[in-house]
């Protein structure tokens, strides 16, 4: 369990708050929105008013003692300021959600441990998915690194997953196959026999998927 301060009870932070609740993480949420305070904190450990652009009213939270702060305000320079005084206060690992490059590159050099842009996350794997028929889902791992979820080629079907050899004739890695029910089961055999009727996760460069998974 991690002990987790989310700062701003926007889209992100509040969806946020509740899914790392719901993992069974202690969670406070914070804003100085009091209807979306009194909206959302039953769904979260702790959560509370104020504005924590004060530097004493993070104090008053004791910054210091959360595994994470997540910051998650959309105004460019209460970000900032926040952060900073997160950075100033001994907070051990810092977050800040990014609406831009710029807005990014000024979170990082305020302090920010790591900033998440997903606007341009989600945008990115929007486009993975929905430029080849043939990929459902996606995770970036790094680079051009991913794991993507495809459908089984024509090619692979009845075959095991030694007589393909796929790691050196592909350059990927098969990790799982998932049903038409959407099970997930990891594949620890070299035996395994591929099916037409599903589809299985892959690790692999972008470049080396697209050769697996031609467009129809």
């Amino acid at each position: 369990m991690k002990t987790v301060l989310i700062i701003g009870a926007g889209r992100f932070g509040r969806h946020l708050a509740t899914d790392l609740c719901n993992m069974g993480n202690e969670v406070m949420l914070v804003d100085r929105n009091e209807n979306l305070i009194e909206e959302y904190s039953h769904l979260v450990t702790t959560a509370e008013i104020g504005d924590y652009t004060l530097k004493s009213n993070l104090e008053a939270l004791g910054v210091e003692d959360y595994d994470y702060i997540f910051v998650c305000i959309g105004e460019f320079q209460d970000s900032l300021v926040i952060v900073d005084n997160l950075k100033e206060l001994g907070a051990q690992y810092i977050i800040g959600k990014a609406s831009s490059e710029v807005h990014e590159k000024f979170l990082l050099k305020n302090g920010a441990d790591k900033v998440i842009y997903p606007e341009r996350e989600t945008a990115y794997n929007t486009a993975v998915k929905y430029s080849n028929r043939r990929i459902f889902d996606f995770v970036k791992l790094g680079g051009d690194t991913g794991i993507y979820e495809i459908e089984t080629p024509d090619a692979w079907c009845s075959k095991s997953l030694l007589q393909l050899d796929v790691r050196k004739t592909h350059n990927v890695t098969v990790i799982a196959s998932k049903d038409s029910q959407n099970r997930v089961k990891a594949i620890n055999s070299a035996d395994y026999i591929f099916s037409k009727n599903e589809h299985i996760l892959v690790m692999g460069d972008a470049k080396d998927i697209r050769k697996i998974t031609k467009d129809k």
